[in-house]
């Protein structure tokens, strides 16, 4: 049916309108390179940006090809191969998800110390002084932080594997390639699109990451970025290296999308495949990598985080107060996010092939892909430049860049996505025919939308809050760039322990991450079932 032009203009004004979230503070950021700062960043281009540029793009492909090779090994594992524990493993596998980076960070750090539980078992078996090497390097971020970015590949490549089916495997078996080279000809190449989005999710993961690189002393743009505007007390240069890493971040990309060139893959619906029994040493070895993956990725650190809990210094009281704080931030930003994400989609929905409706769209989820630091950095520059003219002109200053204001902006823009994705899906159960058939039947618009469209919603809904609620409550980088002065949450208050090597104390508040974590875990396993 064809629209109206003034509905379509209506529909296309109003999705530009809700892209401003993101589009308006990028341009803004875009803007900063108006204000010159040339002696700092004279001092920048000597000292910092090479070794940032190098630790950042060193870090990103460190990271895409270790949780790569974790993920579809364990993939093909659990989804083809039969062997002790698969059947735990197969969900277990998933919950490093849970695990904010920063949190595996600092519990590797604490018991890598001198005083720490891996040292002292080292220096009493080997009966030496010698330590064992630290984390705090490079190398050391590459393997923690992915022991818990590997589940995004985990995932998709999983479903990839089961889609495939038996066929394509038993075709390949026939003509004689042995496991090994079936998987390595056939298997791999077709989950290839599930892997590489898996890879890159990971990889944009490390290039925004800025907990788990601070407790690791791994210098990156991140840390750069905050070091520019709280160390050098420079905005302006702050915003200028954010838009170094947003193009970094637009690269890694670039190159993804070129790499998966023009290829197109086809899968259909097939038999499942039977499960390939291992035995005897082949059994150990895969049981043993999968479980061991899962101990060091999950278990040991929670573990370690109970063994903390009660030496911890932080009392019943300041624990509730950060908790409701983080909350309340989350439940706001979820809030702000679902109607976002739903009047989004409704366009969408209605406009269809109309691409002034559609650009917008695709503009506005972008923001998962920004850095929580870029995003910072971006709203604060943006309320700045907004606040300016007022205070030169009439010395009026509106207090934009004071409160929650640019906390909601940053966080709604970075995880609009998350929450949009949800309830795209749940709109394509609403189909039009049985729209027409309630209303063919004489159902009142309010009763049609009680009886039949909030039911089938109700659960798109509910995983759209549950998202972005927990995704907010993990956030570090923005809510510690732009909280209020004292408005710590639970993750701000676990860079502050960290920070001064408080690992005890730092454990009651990442526990509650970890708890709160679990429930998009549990979704997520509930949806691969």
């Amino acid at each position: 049916m064809e629209i109206a032009a003034p509905t379509r203009i209506w529909q296309r004004g109003a999705a530009w309108l809700l892209s401003l979230p993101l589009l308006l503070p990028l341009a803004f950021l875009a803007a900063s390179w108006s204000t010159p700062e040339p002696e700092l960043w004279a001092h920048l281009i000597d000292h910092v940006v090479a070794r940032v540029l190098l630790n950042s793009l060193l870090l990103g492909v460190g990271i895409a090809v270790l949780s790569a090779a974790l993920g579809v090994g364990l993939a093909w594992l659990t989804a083809c191969c039969e062997f002790p524990g698969r059947r735990w493993l197969d969900w277990a596998l998933v919950l490093p998800l849970a695990m904010p980076a920063y949190v595996v960070a600092f519990v590797y750090v604490g018991l890598s110390d001198f005083s720490g539980l891996a040292q002292t078992l080292w220096r009493d078996a080997s009966g030496s002084s010698a330590m064992l090497p630290g984390v705090r390097n490079l190398p050391g971020a590459i393997a923690l932080m992915s022991l818990v970015l590997y589940p995004y590949v985990y995932l998709l490549s999983r479903a990839a594997f089961l889609r495939q089916g038996a066929s394509a495997f038993e075709v390949a078996r026939s003509l004689g390639l042995s496991p090994w080279q079936a998987f390595r000809r056939v298997a791999l190449p077709l989950a290839r699109p599930a892997w590489m989005a898996g890879a890159t999710l990971a990889m944009l993961e490390a290039l925004a990451d800025f907990g788990a690189v601070s407790v690791l002393g791994v210098d990156t743009f991140t840390t750069a970025i905050y070091r520019a505007w709280f160390g050098l007390y420079s905005l302006p240069v702050a915003a200028q290296m954010a838009t170094v890493l947003l193009a970094l971040v637009a690269l890694v990309l670039l190159v993804e999308r070129l790499l998966r060139g023009r290829a197109r893959y086809h899968t259909q619906r097939a038999r499942p495949a039977p499960r390939m029994a291992l035995g005897g040493t082949r059994a150990m070895l895969a049981s043993g990598f999968a479980g061991g993956v899962f101990l060091l990725g999950f278990a040991l650190p929670v573990l370690q985080l109970l063994a903390w809990l009660p030496r911890a210094t932080v009392g019943a009281s300041t624990l509730i107060e950060l908790s409701l704080r983080t909350l309340l931030i989350g439940g706001f930003v979820a809030m702000v996010v679902l109607g976002l994400g739903m009047t989004l989609a409704v366009l969408q929905r209605r406009a269809q092939a109309d691409r002034m409706v559609s650009a917008p769209v695709f503009i506005a989820n972008l923001g998962y892909a920004v850095p929580g630091t870029v995003l910072a950095v971006a709203v604060m520059w943006m309320l700045v430049g907004l606040e300016r003219p007022f205070v030169e002109q009439f010395g009026i200053h509106l207090g934009l860049s004071l409160g929650l204001l640019g906390l909601v902006m940053a966080l709604t823009a970075r995880f609009l996505r998350v929450g949009f994705e949800p309830l795209e899906a749940g709109l394509t159960l609403i189909r039009p025919s049985m729209m027409e058939a309630a209303r063919s039947l004489g159902i009142p618009a309010l009763q049609r939308l009680r009886g039949l469209v909030l039911p089938l919603l109700r659960p798109s809904v509910l995983a759209a809050v549950l998202l972005v609620l927990v995704e907010t409550m993990k956030e570090m980088p923005a809510t510690l760039m732009l909280r209020p002065f004292g408005w710590d949450t639970l993750a701000v208050r676990i860079h502050a322990y960290t920070s001064e090597g408080l690992w005890q104390s730092a454990a009651a508040p990442a526990l509650v991450l970890v708890a709160v974590g679990l429930l998009p875990v549990w979704w997520l396993v509930r949806q691969q079932e």
